[in-house]
């Protein structure tokens, strides 16, 4: 994942990297993702995953890009010609494609109904997409002055994300969007300041009503996180755990969180109370660890290893299942039994 970490911060620190530079980096990430997958699998796993790799890993904005699903003008790049990604059956590992073109996305997440499904992009036109999971129906959410991040659904209408002006390093603020109108509402007002570690991952409490979301201290590698929430409707916002982010409720009001986490991974995984009592340690091992994602029941989190491998862990045992010939950098579940990557 450092690959994909140096990508992330060339773009957040806002340096200008000549297109040469660029490209180099690009094709270094894919070549070592290659290398990585070939040497491991047999040859119809590697296939599978040099797909995958190809059009999930970078994601820069671009919306095509993918396998076709048959055909010679199956690969025109428009929704439903390509397959960019994949449902995973978490009990027996099979993988049947997405319908949607789904290329370029990142951190997406399924909409309650499962209808539907939320994403950013990265590293070029920074937005919010919502695009339907069967069918062609895609659009952007997000205004044309503002770059959009980290879409979290607070019901089959409404998204959380965060937005700030274009091409800035300006931390933004917390929206609320109602999808079918594009109308921006303030949910949380973030502190008016520059940091090079912009993105602030939020999520909404299972009753509605609460926001919660990470704050950097510091720049860049030095930055350190700390857990905030706020009302959703407005108020003051209460520090519920320092050193800790990137957190995601349960259903039951827990939280998910990475531990003393640096930009976009950190060692363990754990749980504590929605009140930031009572944590313990969920997941440990070699990490690094990133993206935790609770399924809709609240019984597994889904989280990617430092290799980009997705696993998934059952909260109640601590049973961990990987799954070794998939990449994805960050899974979204669909229902409680799939995730897509």
């Amino acid at each position: 994942m450092s690959d994909v970490k140096e990508l992330f911060d060339m773009v957040t620190n806002k340096t200008e990297p000549d297109l040469g530079s660029w490209k180099e980096q690009e094709d270094r990430q894919r070549t070592k993702a290659r290398q990585r997958r070939i040497g491991a699998f047999a040859l119809a796993a590697a296939i599978v995953a040099l797909v995958v790799i190809a059009f999930a890993t970078l994601g820069e904005g671009d919306t095509g890009g993918g396998v076709p699903l048959g055909g010679e003008d199956s690969a025109s790049g428009e929704p439903g010609d390509v397959i960019t990604h994949w449902y995973v059956d978490i009990a027996t590992g099979e993988r049947t494609p997405v319908a949607v073109n789904l290329g370029g996305a990142r951190i997406p997440e399924v909409s309650p109904d499962g209808q539907r499904i939320a994403y950013s992009t990265c590293c070029d036109d920074d937005a919010v997409f919502v695009a339907a999971l069967e069918g062609d129906d895609r659009e952007i959410v997000t205004p044309e002055e503002l770059d959009g991040y980290h879409p979290t659904w607070i019901d089959d209408d409404t998204i959380l994300i965060q937005a700030r002006p274009e091409r800035t390093t300006q931390l933004g603020d917390l929206y609320t969007v109602d999808v079918s109108s594009g109308e921006l509402t303030m949910a949380v007002d973030l502190p008016d300041e520059r940091n090079g570690n912009w993105i602030i991952v939020s999520d909404i409490s299972p009753d509605g009503a609460t926001v919660l979301y990470h704050l950097p201290r510091g720049t860049g590698h030095n930055a350190e996180y700390d857990l905030w929430s706020a009302p959703l409707g407005g108020g003051q916002p209460s520090l519920v755990r320092k050193d800790a982010g990137y957190a995601a409720y349960t259903s039951d009001g827990s939280i998910v969180f990475l531990d003393h986490p640096f930009p976009f991974e950190g060692d363990s995984v754990w749980i504590m109370d929605g009140d930031g009592t009572n944590a313990r340690e969920l997941v440990t091992g070699d990490g690094p660890y990133g993206w935790p994602a609770v399924s809709p029941d609240g019984t597994k989190v889904a989280f990617a290893t430092g290799e980009t491998t997705p696993e998934v862990v059952d909260i109640a045992t601590g049973e961990v299942t990987t799954f070794d010939d998939v990449f994805s950098d960050e899974p979204a579940w669909y229902g409680n039994d799939q995730l897509i990557v």
